[in-house]
C-alpha cells in the first residue's frame, strides 16, 4: 500500500476483504486487492470520491468539508 501511495494511487477501499496473505519460502507476502474504487492524487479530489468500507473509512473523510472536497486525502485516510 505505501508503495502504491508513494506512486500516486490511492485505493480509497483497504479492509480486511481487500487483503490476501500467503506464505512463500517460509515468508508472509501480503496483497492489497480490488482497485475498481482507486484513483490517482493527480486528479485532485472533487468532494465526491467519498467511497469504502464505511466501517474502516477515517472519520475525516465524512465531515461536511471533506465532502465538499477541503479536506486532502492523507496516507491514514486510504
Amino acid at each position: 500500500h505505501r508503495a502504491l501511495w508513494k506512486g500516486g494511487v490511492l485505493h480509497r477501499d483497504v479492509s480486511p476483504g481487500n487483503l490476501m496473505v500467503y506464505r512463500l519460502r517460509g515468508k508472509f507476502i501480503g496483497v492489497l486487492n480490488d482497485y475498481d474504487l482507486s484513483s490517482f492524487k493527480r486528479d485532485g479530489p472533487s468532494g465526491l470520491e467519498r467511497t469504502g468500507t464505511i466501517p474502516f473509512m477515517a472519520i475525516d473523510l465524512l465531515t461536511p468539508e471533506a465532502i465538499a472536497g477541503e479536506v486532502e486525502h492523507l496516507y491514514a485516510h486510504d
